[in-house]
């Protein structure tokens, strides 16, 4: 449909504060904001609401790097966002996701790897504009 824009995405977390460490921490969005029990990041053009599951256990996901959904972003900086993620013990893989490589410090990602979130959504994390077609970054 012409004229529509993507602009929020919300994830129920297990642990909120957890979650907001990886993704504010981690892969740098911007905390714009609170709310009980949640909390609003960006990356000045779409808002990311991260808010506490409060009905029960939360069901597991489904994910893993087999997942069928995953989120991406584009960081600008893919070498010091590799080393966040080796700091704070967030484990990386690369290339396929159906046949996922371990991080290898002699051969670091130079283009593009994925993560997951705490609660195993995976992430595709990549340093490039054209990684996927129909997106205009600067």
């Amino acid at each position: 449909m012409a004229g529509t824009t993507l602009v929020h995405i919300g994830i129920a977390a297990s642990d909120l504060e957890t979650s907001v460490t990886f993704w504010r921490d981690v892969l740098g969005l911007k905390e714009v904001g609170t709310l009980h029990l949640c909390y609003d990041l960006s990356d000045g053009y779409h808002n990311f609401r991260l808010f506490q599951h409060e009905l029960g256990e939360r069901p597991p996901h489904v994910g893993g790097l087999s997942s069928y959904m995953h989120l991406g972003v584009k960081v600008d900086d893919l070498r010091a966002t590799v080393d966040r993620c080796l700091e704070m013990g967030v484990p990386i893989t690369w290339e396929d996701v159906d046949d996922p490589h371990p991080y290898d410090p002699d051969h670091p990602p130079t283009r593009s790897f994925k993560v997951e979130d705490p609660d195993g959504i995976v992430v595709d994390v990549t340093g490039s504009t054209d990684q996927w077609p129909g997106v205009g970054l600067p």
